[in-house]
């Protein structure tokens, strides 16, 4: 499709003194230039997809994040899955975790965990919602994720632990 094109003069239109439209007010005419103008473009640009399924990788990101609350990982490790805001909050439950270990003299263990159901949707193009349900010793854990291509790869956004 060929992009429209606009009429610009280059200098602003003299309500006053002018003789007529298109004139300056010494009586020249001034010249009009036609300019291409790219129209933007509607269509919402969608990243190409990471190599790396998504459904695989909420699973590893769900283990290593339990595993870090657990003690047994250190948080650095998912620095790069992780937006800020995640990691911030992440951060803030790895102190409370340690601070709950310190008192009760318990030191970390790495938790033995299964994978059971992942549930993948996409709301939008470039962004995949996953529940993957952890099982732990007597307990069952979901860990919901949202996660979005940042840089060629999937990055969590949003985490909660249920």
């Amino acid at each position: 499709m060929t992009p429209p094109l606009a009429l610009l003069s280059p200098e602003p239109d003299e309500p006053d003194g002018s003789d007529g439209p298109g004139r300056r007010p010494d009586g020249r005419r001034r010249h009009a230039e036609l300019f291409l103008v790219e129209r933007p473009s509607t269509e919402p640009t969608v990243p190409a997809e990471p190599d790396l399924d998504p459904g695989l990788a909420a699973e590893g990101l769900a283990r290593s994040v339990l595993e870090v609350l657990a003690g047994a990982r250190d948080l650095q490790q998912l620095t790069r899955w992780v937006t800020t805001e995640v990691h911030a909050v992440l951060r803030a439950r790895v102190q409370l975790s340690t601070r709950a270990r310190s008192v009760v003299s318990d030191r970390p263990v790495r938790p033995v965990l299964r994978i059971g159901t992942v549930k993948v949707a996409r709301p939008v193009p470039g962004v995949v919602e996953a529940v993957v349900v952890v099982h732990g010793r007597g307990r069952a854990r979901a860990v919901a994720i949202r996660l979005e291509i940042v840089g060629g790869r999937w990055q969590a956004s949003a985490l909660h632990i249920l």
